[in-house]
This record gives structure tokens, sequence and C-alpha cells, in this order.
């Protein structure tokens, strides 16, 4: 009589499998995570661009209303204006504020040279300074 030698049918992995798939795995999120952050961080900084030139026109319509522009961001909120009675933030924890004289970054590129703000005019700064600045009919979206 011959005997069969009955052999345990395993199921799972073996620890090469897994690190192989751990491999993969880690190199996916190598290339992928640096092109996420960079996403996010662009949306934020044309989320601020959008920001800043909300403000400006906020204080273009201010200046139709009261023959000047604001020399304080603070004067463009009330439950009346064009932004309302809450401060215009964000994203993250930026905030914003008026400049009516000197010279902004426009671009937030610092190897750029700035743009001088016109007599009568204003400009719309982020606290972030890699935003960048805004002037009206002079700074590009």
């Amino acid at each position: 009589m011959a005997h069969t030698r009955t052999r345990k049918v395993r199921r799972g992995f073996t620890l090469v499998e897994l690190l192989v798939v751990v491999l993969i795995l880690a190199i996916l999120m190598a290339v992928a995570l640096p092109l996420y952050l960079g996403a996010i961080a662009s949306s934020e900084k044309a989320t601020a661009r959008a920001n800043m030139q909300t403000i400006a026109n906020a204080n273009q319509s201010f200046k139709l209303q009261t023959g000047a522009f604001a020399t304080n961001i603070a004067q463009l909120y009330s439950p009346n204006s064009d932004l309302g009675p809450n401060p215009l933030t964000g994203p993250g924890t930026r905030t914003y504020d008026l400049l009516t004289t000197g010279a902004c970054d426009h671009d937030g590129n610092p190897d750029t040279p700035d743009q001088n703000i016109p007599a009568g005019s204003f400009a719309v700064r982020s606290s972030i300074a890699t935003d960048g600045c805004f002037i009206p009919g002079l700074s590009n979206r």
C-alpha cells in the first residue's frame, strides 16, 4: 500500500511578497506626496490671490461710495459693505492688509523686482510672503 504524503495547503503571503508590496507602496508615496503637497500649495496661493482681488474690488466700491480709498482694511468690513462684517481670512492662517505707498512684491518671488504702488492707488498684501500682493490694474491674476 502506497502511502501518499499529504501536504498542508498553506494560505497567505510569504515575507518576501509582503516586503515587495511595501516597497512598491513606499516608492509610489515618494513620488505622489510631493506632487500632492505642491498642488495643495498652488491651490492655496490661487485662493489667496482671489481673496486679494475680492478685497481690491471692495475697496474700489468703497471709493465709489465715500470718494476715497480705505486706508485700513477694517474700514471695508461692516454689515452694509461688500465684504460683510467678518474679516476675509484664509486659506490657512492668512490675513490681508492694505498698502497705500511703497512697493510690493507682486508675484511672491524675491528674485523679480517689486512694483511701486502708484499715487492715488493701493495694494492688498497677504500675510504669507509667497502670495505676493495685488495692485488693481497692474497685477496679473
